[in-house]
């Protein structure tokens, strides 16, 4: 059995991490970039609509090609050094748009397409890298490998609130030039730590993709990015009713961080109990705190919620991407991950479009949306058990 590179995992959880500092950075200054120079803040909202419909199908697309390129060559680094260092020359010039905007205004009309092209750069790499995973650690493994990349992503996600002030006080281009050092630091010692192999392998033949599994594994990621965004507005609301004297914000900067460190644990315990039946035991649990604290709205009752969440809940999320990969041959670990990637990326933009997360989403349609979500993947879950066991 393929024991686990944990010195390769260790320095795929720093480019998951160089990665999520990069989308923060990104995301922080996109609507002050494009409102500053006279833009529409609608547009800041279609720039990520057209970001999230190109990465449902570019992430598949770069995953699969790097299955093809590892194929060739056993090695998916050519694909993912060209996509972080074009990454790296479009971060550049951002804030030389910004710097000659300032003098040169019809310049300024450039924004929304270098915006766009960077995030269509970013697809060419993301998914790529993460596959790495499927081969550092078995599938058994997955879980606990990919709780490393889970706990850094999160944590970078969660502290975006109390960074954010501290992001825009350093200035476009000192913040991107930091991200581009970082992802181009992150990206070197994890080919470092994995030279790879650059001679060819012999050919073989390569499985068919199968439509059924990229279907469910898409309804998969519908049901986890709904239930995710529908527990993380409604809960603010929730907590603002019991405890009024408290900051939902700052609340919630703790708890997002409590369930990014409970990956860790969550990792161990799928790899020994299996992932299949981890995550759907933290989709009972999540359903049961959800529903809860809706139906029996006392300080006590919103406690025990949140204790299940910050226990439970990363049971689902940290074995959304180990599922992926059980579920596809191992030479399409690429198109598994980008289709788990990509999806979650237009969920999220379907969820905004549908929802209005500020005004429309009351707590009794955040918990009814919520539950449905995690009962539609739940059902995912248990029919993917099927497709594992039948592959294996």
């Amino acid at each position: 059995m393929l024991r686990a590179s944990w010195s390769k995992i260790i320095g795929l959880s720093a480019l998951q991490g160089a990665i999520s500092l990069t989308w923060l950075i990104y995301n922080i200054y996109l609507p002050k970039l494009l409102i500053s120079y006279g833009f529409s803040p609608k547009l800041a909202v279609l720039v990520l609509i057209i970001e999230n419909a190109m990465a449902v199908f570019l992430e598949p697309f770069f995953g699969s090609l790097s299955d093809r390129a590892y194929h060739w060559l056993a090695t998916k680094f050519g694909i993912i050094a060209f996509g972080v260092i074009l990454t790296v020359i479009i971060t550049g010039l951002i804030p030389l748009v910004v710097i000659f905007g300032n003098v040169f205004s019809a310049i300024s009309w450039f924004l929304p397409g270098v915006l766009i092209a960077w995030a269509m750069a970013m697809t060419v790499f993301r998914a790529p890298a993460v596959s790495l995973i499927g081969r550092y650690a078995s599938t058994g493994q997955l879980p606990i490998a990919m709780s490393f990349l889970t706990v850094v992503s999160t944590i970078i996600g969660a502290l975006k609130p109390i960074s954010q002030n501290f992001i825009l006080s350093i200035g476009a281009p000192f913040a991107f030039t930091i991200a581009s050092i970082v992802l181009l630091v992150a990206t070197g010692v994890l080919e470092y730590l994995d030279p790879g192999v650059r001679s060819s392998l012999p050919v073989t033949k390569r499985q068919p993709i199968d439509l059924h599994k990229i279907g469910l594994l898409m309804v998969t990621g519908l049901g986890i990015a709904w239930s995710s965004r529908c527990l993380f507005e409604t809960l603010p609301k929730m907590l603002k009713l019991q405890f009024p004297q408290l900051d939902p914000v700052i609340v919630m900067v703790f708890i997002s961080g409590a369930i990014a460190i409970s990956a860790l644990p969550a990792g161990v315990f799928a790899t020994k109990h299996g992932n299949h039946r981890v995550m759907l035991l933290g989709i009972g649990a999540t359903l049961i705190g959800l529903v809860g604290m809706f139906l029996f709205p006392t300080s006590i009752t919103l406690t025990i919620a949140i204790i299940l969440f910050i226990g439970c809940f990363s049971w689902v999320t940290n074995g959304a991407v180990p599922l992926a990969i059980s579920i596809f041959p191992a030479d399409r670990s690429g198109l598994a991950v980008g289709l788990c990637v990509g999806s979650f990326s237009g969920d999220m933009s379907l969820f905004s479009a549908v929802f209005n997360p500020v005004t429309n989403l009351t707590p009794l349609l955040g918990t009814s949306c919520g539950s449905i979500c995690l009962m539609i993947a739940g059902g995912c879950i248990w029919k993917s058990r099927k497709l594992v066991n039948k592959h294996s």
